[in-house]
């Protein structure tokens, strides 16, 4: 891990290292162009609970409560600057996530360089850049493109800090770690798996004399981000153990790991654009997972075991599990991707010895190109439709609806009409509430999203949406299970 193999293999690097950074930049200009493109685009439910219970509050309440998971602390700071200087619209409520997610794209590149080389570093980027998934986040107004940031930026300082022994290494680390841990607690599960690292590390050395004295700035910079993480966490950090301890989650029964599992499997699809992409996918990260075993298994814990980590905690904390949880770790499956697309042609050409020279980077070119193309071609559906087009229904209802009718939101749709659009529409908390409104002999309009949810929590209406009501319009949205419904009860049709 001392070198990587381009540093290598041309000791004048210097001409070539400047020709990828300025690549670099232009792949970032792109990247920042891409997530710029309906940046401004209608805002979904959990953006919307976000700005009303955080955002639009003062700083001091915003830095001393903590109203739920839903509050990821530093992104919410950051937001309440970023509206209160150019006023609320959807853009600056998430000009944070695209920051960061545009910062990304360079700071990727940069941890590859130091565990591989600047090809491969370049084309986990440039994948990055052009990625539905991160994209779509980068687009998101919550914390999860910046801990994507972090987690890449405290992986790259934690494994040159273990290289070098140099205390600005571990300081950067410390700074990086307690950044993205206030960002969001997601952040504890990487953290954990970097202190295994580090003992691991320190317990190979323990036979000698400098060893002994390798674990003074380990443990210093591990006791200054804990020093770092809490003090942010001071004014909160009651109400945060409180929430996670005493709290069960009341989409235990619904968000299992189960479907967690079939909905990172859909979202997958709709960011390579074909089942069939996906599977050969997989078997490239495998391919590149255990190059990377071989080759330094302090790499590959740094990529693998925040993974392990998460899916542990999810399950052991509040037992919810969504897809999301692991978006944080996007840039270290990129790298696994990208080394399988350069170890498979290797493998391949090398049984052919006559033309192995000319023929892998033949393959590689063609691997990469095919992955990039996939890619990019999904982001098509990210500019199509909002990620829950709340607003569309909106207009449809009130275009088409009668003077007199009735127009009723139920299950999670009630908030962002309530409390956002203020849309002063009836709402139906209970199955008698609604069969009340359909008693009425008048139209009965009804708005829903989330059906998982609705059918789960309120199970007497979502019958009565489908055996008394008929569908008129779907509004679909990028969020899974996110479409927005519209659907009408008309006395005596049914």
């Amino acid at each position: 891990m001392n070198t990587t193999p381009d540093e290598a293999a041309e000791p004048g690097k210097s001409s070539r290292s400047r020709n990828f950074w300025i690549a670099i930049a232009v792949v970032t200009t792109l990247a920042a162009w891409l997530r710029a493109i309906a940046l401004n685009a209608g805002l979904w439910w959990d953006e919307i609970y976000f700005l009303v219970v955080s955002v639009r509050h003062p700083l001091w309440q915003i830095v001393t409560v903590f109203p739920g998971d839903n509050q990821h602390p530093l992104y919410s700071v950051l937001a309440w600057l970023s509206v209160g200087a150019f006023g609320e619209h959807a853009w600056t409520l998430r000009l944070p996530a695209y920051l960061f997610g545009v910062a990304t794209i360079p700071m990727l590149y940069l941890l590859g360089i130091t565990v591989t080389s600047r090809r491969e570093a370049f084309l986990a980027a440039s994948f990055v850049a052009v990625s539905y998934h991160h994209v779509w986040f980068s687009q998101d107004a919550r914390g999860y493109s910046m801990l994507a940031f972090f987690a890449i930026t405290s992986t790259y300082f934690l494994l040159r800090a273990i290289r070098t022994e140099r205390r600005s290494f571990w300081i950067g680390y410390a700074l990086a770690a307690a950044f993205g841990a206030y960002t969001h607690l997601t952040m504890m599960f990487l953290l954990a798996s970097h202190f295994l690292i580090c003992l691991a590390v320190l317990w190979s050395g323990r036979g000698n004399r400098a060893g002994s004295a390798r674990w003074k700035l380990p443990l210093q910079a591990l006791l200054l981000t804990a020093m770092i993480t809490l003090v942010l966490y001071a004014p909160i950090l009651t109400q945060v153990q409180n929430f996670f301890l005493h709290r069960p989650s009341s989409m235990k029964a619904v968000s299992t790991p189960r479907w967690a599992l079939g909905e990172a499997i859909r979202v997958l699809i709709v960011g390579l654009g074909t089942q069939g992409i996906l599977l050969v996918v997989g078997f490239v990260v495998l391919c590149g997972a255990w190059s990377y075993w071989k080759e330094n298994r302090v790499v590959f814990a740094s990529f693998a075991l925040p993974a392990v980590f998460t899916a542990l905690g999810a399950l052991l904390s509040r037992g919810t599990m969504y897809p999301r949880f692991y978006f944080y770790l996007i840039g270290f499956a990129v790298l696994i991707l990208v080394r399988g697309v350069f170890v498979i042609p290797a493998w391949i050409a090398a049984r052919f010895p006559g033309s192995a020279a000319r023929l892998t980077p033949a393959l590689q070119a063609v691997f990469a190109v095919a992955i990039l193309a996939a890619s990019a071609v999904s982001l098509e559906r990210n500019y199509k439709y909002p990620k829950q087009d709340f607003e569309g229904a909106m207009r449809f209802v009130n275009a088409a609806k009668g003077a007199d009718d009735i127009v009723v939101t139920a299950g999670a749709s009630t908030y962002p009409y309530d409390e956002y659009y203020a849309a002063r529409w009836e709402s139906a908390e209970t199955a008698d509430r609604l069969r009340e409104m359909c008693r009425r002999g008048k139209n009965v309009w009804i708005v829903y999203t989330f059906p998982r949810y609705l059918e789960a929590g309120l199970p007497e209406i979502d019958k009565m949406v489908h055996t008394d009501f008929s569908p008129v319009r779907t509004f679909p949205g990028t969020v899974g299970d996110g479409d927005v419904f519209v659907s009408e009860f008309q006395p005596g049709v049914k």
